[in-house]
């Protein structure tokens, strides 16, 4: 039996952002970071000021976490090193 897995398919319509740019904004809060790890991930580390969205709950509390359709959000699902 096969373990699901989830990978991450890049869009061209979707923009990717560097280490270097998430780094510049983690103090000025412009842009939301989601964790879509586990929650036990997220417990055992994550950015600063992340918002955990595990990958299985986005479609049931996206709207209550991101509330703001207009803001700037980087996901992110791995750890950050």
């Amino acid at each position: 039996m096969q373990s699901e897995s989830h990978t991450a398919v890049a869009h061209a319509d979707v923009p990717a952002i560097s280490r270097a740019e998430i780094k510049q904004h983690l103090n000025d809060h412009s842009l939301v970071l989601v964790d879509v790890l586990s929650s036990d991930s997220y417990a055992n580390g994550h950015l600063p000021g992340a918002i955990s969205l595990p990958f299985d709950q986005i479609e049931s509390r996206a709207r209550e976490q991101l509330p703001d359709p207009n803001a700037e959000i980087a996901v992110y699902c791995a750890k950050f090193t």
